[in-house]
């Protein structure tokens, strides 16, 4: 123990110690200021604090992670589909508010005509396939006679008209198109100067274009006019065809031609509206040769039956508008 109490290192401890006791008796008296040797201290050591506080915050933030992983992923999956069904509702809000206005565009232009007999319009329908074979663009859509629809009902868009049903299924229905042979229309320029039908000629329809038939050969229609339904038992009026293309002569000089470009895109429709009752629709007036439509006053055809058929023929379209072609036609 003496020889202790005489060596170096207790003559250290005593230095040591001498010095905190020092210290103490410094910051005592001090009233709370900081010394230069404790700012030295802080200032050597705040590096080293500091990383250490850093590196203490990420194992507990790592930990953290590794403990709450599952609770995170949850509530980010939770998030996710919430976010999914949000954007669907607005998908949903956006296409029903879409179809309304066009619904309300096609109803203002079928009652600016009059009539006591307001508009309706099957669900709308979407184009499920095409006729590969078809040169007129024919298609078929995904509503039928569950939808209230049947043959004969014209087929458009808020943009113009599309064509007209040709065969009906349970919940389908085969769309013959604007551009095809079959289709007639009696049709006006928009600013009723000009009449005539809508009669296709294959080598034009290839080109998409219709070809307007019966035109005066005085009148005056020319490229750049807005041509229009007539109205009548097949079409209702008002409903943009297309737009006049180009206009020539009949060989016989006795009539004119127009190539009108139909103002919706036949080939790339997507969605249509089927219109199954408009004002003046089926009504055909008493004929006093009822055999030269082949239609009697009772709606029977030639073959004496009277049940409907779910397809309409060339025939049978050719004479419901059998009016609107002889008001066309030059007198």
């Amino acid at each position: 123990m003496r020889d202790f109490l005489k060596s170096r290192r207790f003559k250290v401890i005593i230095v040591i110690l001498c010095f905190l006791f020092g210290l103490m008796v410094y910051s005592a008296t001090s009233g709370g200021r900081v010394s230069p040797f404790e700012m030295m201290l802080q200032y050597i050591t705040q590096p080293v604090a500091s990383a250490a506080t850093a590196v203490s915050s990420g194992v507990r933030g790592g930990i953290g992670k590794v403990i709450n992983a599952d609770r995170y992923k949850s509530e980010n999956d939770e998030l996710r589909r919430e976010l999914s069904e949000l954007r669907a509702k607005i998908m949903d809000y956006d296409d029903l508010k879409n179809e309304n206005e066009a619904l309300r565009k096609m109803v203002k232009i079928v009652t600016g005509e009059g009539g006591d007999v307001a508009p309706e319009f099957a669900p709308p329908g979407t184009v499920i396939s095409r006729e590969a074979n078809d040169i007129f663009g024919g298609f078929t859509i995904n509503q039928g006679k569950s939808g209230g629809v049947k043959p004969g009902d014209p087929v458009l868009t808020d943009i113009g008209l599309v064509g007209v049903i040709n065969e009906v299924g349970p919940t389908f229905s085969r769309v013959t198109t604007l551009l095809s042979t079959e289709t007639r229309v009696g049709v006006i320029t928009l600013d009723k100067h000009t009449i005539g039908v809508i009669e296709n000629d294959a080598k034009y329809a290839k080109d998409g274009l219709c070809l307007m038939n019966y035109i005066e050969k005085d009148s005056n229609i020319k490229k750049g006019d807005v041509v229009v339904t007539a109205g009548g038992v097949m079409f209702p009026g008002g409903i943009i065809v297309g737009e006049v293309e180009e206009v020539f002569p009949d060989p016989n000089g006795l009539q004119l031609h127009a190539l009108i470009k139909p103002s919706e895109n036949i080939y790339d429709v997507n969605t249509v509206y089927i219109m199954t009752k408009f004002n003046g629709q089926g009504l055909i007036p008493d004929d006093p040769n009822p055999s030269d439509t082949g239609t009697s006053d009772t709606g029977t055809s030639e073959t004496g039956t009277s049940e409907p058929t779910t397809t309409t023929s060339t025939t049978a379209t050719t004479a419901t508008t059998t009016t609107a072609a002889t008001t066309a036609a030059p007198n």
